[in-house]
């Protein structure tokens, strides 16, 4: 099964449509992001899909919610704009609680990603929670 490299969070995921072309629309099973490929041969190749800020972090964070059975608080809306005042900032959606802006900070961040919502009940900005935790 071919793997694709997703942009936002580095990390290889698997193409799962075999019959994939250029152009076509995936979902990066590990952070959420919406990508557009833009080759196939010799291997995947994936870009960010062109979408207006606020519509591809929104649409990022819900879809990894949703893969990870994370629910959101009432405060949402302040976490998302302080990730769009550093897309705006920096040119990507760091995490607004750190203050690094490296690759492992992009929104949902590494630490994220590895664990810390499971462990801690939230993560560290608290955008994302575990259902029973809010």
């Amino acid at each position: 099964m071919n793997r694709v490299l997703c942009p936002v969070c580095n990390v290889r995921f698997p193409l799962r449509d075999p019959d994939s072309d250029p152009g076509d629309t995936v979902i990066c099973t590990v952070c959420g992001a919406c990508l557009r490929l833009a080759a196939i041969a010799p291997e995947p190749v994936a870009e960010r899909a062109p979408e207006p800020p606020e519509e591809e972090i929104n649409g990022r964070i819900d879809r990894f919610a949703e893969m990870r059975g994370f629910v959101f608080d009432d405060g949402r809306e302040i976490v998302v704009e302080g990730l769009l005042q550093k897309y705006e900032m920096f040119g990507d959606f760091y995490c607004p609680c750190r203050m690094e802006n490296v690759d492992e900070n992009v929104c949902p961040c590494l630490d994220t990603r590895s664990g810390s919502v499971k462990r801690d009940g939230h993560c560290l900005c608290g955008l994302f929670w575990l259902p029973d935790a809010e």
